[in-house]
């Protein structure tokens, strides 16, 4: 059975442009998915594929996360069905620049964090997995200081996911990251910023305030997003810390 094509969505959007690809990570990609209708075009490094699989097995995400391991696939994998999706600038853009201002936040204080930045997620037992834009440690720092490698088996999911959308998706990205146990999501989209934490029968709920950052709103992280078009990234970073220490301050007296 064919699924239908969403009425807002182009036939250009069905596909996923990935650069820099080399030869061997072709391959790879075509050996995990190359059975599920893997219409594409492979061209000096670049490549072009369809961006919605379905009926893909486990071991076969498995294997397709193996042959990417050095790209950014930014993806949603939820029993069977796999949508990856292309980088674009105003998508990480953002991402990063509120990335950079918990960093440096981080720094400036000494805050316990650990940055993992687009590691991909997984529930095995769930058969979910997912590629965040950010994503951090913080109360469960110590717990994966110094390792290497991520084993979902035995590794707590981080403290904090970033996910920025700028365009519409063909899977929901949020109840993948419930299930995984991501206790809070910053989600921007259509231009808001909400803070969600994961309740009970695994949900997630608006929140006023953030779980880690207990002094932050989410229009107070906004207000400095929107900066980015009157002054330079560094001088919004610089802004926001310095807000921040004030702030947490100011609250403690």
């Amino acid at each position: 059975m064919v699924a239908a094509r969403p009425k807002n969505r182009s036939p250009e959007s069905e596909y996923v442009v990935l650069y820099g690809v080399p030869c061997e990570t072709y391959e790879g990609i075509l050996e995990a998915l190359g059975e599920y209708h893997l219409r594409h075009t492979y061209d000096d490094g670049t490549l072009e594929m369809r961006r919605l699989l379905y009926g893909v097995t486990w071991e076969d995400y498995l294997k397709l996360l193996d042959a990417t391991a050095d790209l950014y696939l930014r993806h949603t994998y939820e029993e069977g069905t796999l949508e990856m999706m292309s980088p674009r600038k105003d998508h990480d853009w953002v991402a990063k620049l509120i990335a950079r201002m918990i960093e440096a936040y981080a720094f400036a204080t000494d805050f316990p964090i650990q940055s993992v930045g687009s590691m991909t997620l997984r529930a095995t037992k769930a058969g979910r997995g997912i590629q965040p834009d950010e994503a951090y440690y913080f109360a469960h720092e110590p717990l994966v200081r110094c390792k290497d490698t991520y084993e979902p088996e035995k590794d707590p999911p981080p403290d904090l996911v970033i996910e920025v959308d700028v365009t519409s998706t063909s899977v929901p990205r949020m109840p993948v990251l419930a299930q995984i146990g991501v206790i809070e999501v910053w989600r921007l989209a259509r231009g808001r910023l909400r803070f969600y934490r994961l309740k009970s029968k695994g949900k997630y709920e608006a929140a006023q305030h953030s779980s880690a950052f207990p002094f932050l709103k989410p229009a107070d992280l906004m207000r400095f997003v929107k900066r980015r078009d009157k002054i330079g990234e560094n001088a919004v970073v610089r802004e926001f810390v310095e807000w921040a220490e004030k702030t947490q301050q100011q609250e403690r007296k």
